[in-house]
């Protein structure tokens, strides 16, 4: 009986240190070339978020990114890391 709790609590930790590093470091950013002046670029994050706000920053990319694009030559991605 006490080989078979060492059993399961040994599996439930293993389960919980492999379950949280996964995301503990992972974002989501909205990055964009900015044209300048001068003709260089400049990169800026217009925003940064968990990885769970993927599917939202995707889509106003999707829509924003575009607009950018045509009314100001910004070009812009989604990057995760």
């Amino acid at each position: 009986m006490r080989r078979f709790v060492l059993v399961v609590v040994a599996a439930l930790a293993l389960t919980v240190a492999l379950a949280l590093p996964a995301g503990a470091g992972a974002r989501t950013i909205w990055r964009c070339e900015v044209p300048q002046p001068d003709g260089t670029t400049v990169t800026v994050d217009f925003v940064s978020a968990a990885d769970a706000a993927k599917y939202g920053i995707t889509t106003a990319n999707n829509h924003a990114g575009k607009t950018f694009s045509r009314n100001f030559g910004e070009e812009c991605t989604v990057v995760s890391g």
